[in-house]
């Protein structure tokens, strides 16, 4: 083949491939949630409204994709694009990513910037409730934790990933624990775990039975 030829190929190849990444940062960037913004706080119990917005006919359908209470979207095929999400009111406390899904007229899917919201529990809790009252670890073998929130009426939510709970460990050279209450063994012997939630602790004692081996 002849190297203009050649070269003409390519050029086209080039320009084609731009222009389809030109025309798919242009969609995604016309699909924007403009609410609620990004790490607004939820409280659990309530209704969480997801707005998005794009140009007239920009897309065939549009719809919200993500983990928690976003875990199911219908897609719409018309504005307005409003979603509206019943949070129960035992529904688990953390942080929740999401993103709108645009398919456009040639059957590309884009996505918006993504975001995420955090669900929490209202009010204070009377008391906290740990699914473990103690542990024994051994060999490398971690362990997350679970904890729950007892409301005054006697209801409870699971509060374990809530940004407003705090691990401890009180002997990290025997067992530390992560910021999301998973609790490792470092080197046989006892330690405490120490569990806050607001002005609620609980103490989860920890017996790591073997120094893990190190590889």
């Amino acid at each position: 083949m002849h190297p203009a030829l050649l070269s003409g190929k390519t050029i086209a190849t080039t320009i084609a491939i731009v222009l389809l990444t030109g025309s798919a940062l242009r969609a995604e960037s016309q699909l924007q949630v403009v609410s609620p913004t990004n790490g607004a706080l939820v409280n659990a119990g309530g209704v969480l409204m997801v707005t998005i917005k794009t140009p007239p006919s920009a897309f065939q359908t549009v719809s919200v994709v993500g983990d928690g209470p976003f875990a199911l979207s219908t897609n719409l095929s018309a504005p307005p694009y409003q979603y509206s999400y019943a949070i129960p009111a035992d529904f688990a406390s953390g942080s929740y990513k999401f993103k709108a899904a645009g398919v456009t007229a040639s059957g590309e899917t884009v996505y918006s910037e993504p975001l995420e919201v955090d669900i929490e529990q209202p009010g204070e809790a009377k008391k906290l409730q740990s699914e473990y009252l103690s542990l024994t670890l051994g060999d490398q073998q971690d362990q997350a934790l679970q904890i729950w929130a007892i409301s005054a009426e006697g209801s409870k939510a699971d509060v374990t990933h809530s940004k407003r709970m705090a691990y401890a460990s009180d002997k990290p050279t025997v067992a530390t624990v992560s910021s999301n209450g998973t609790v490792s063994p470092v080197a046989a012997g006892k330690a405490r775990i120490t569990v806050k939630y607001g002005d609620k602790s609980i103490v989860i004692p920890v017996v790591i039975t073997r120094t893990p081996s190190r590889n």
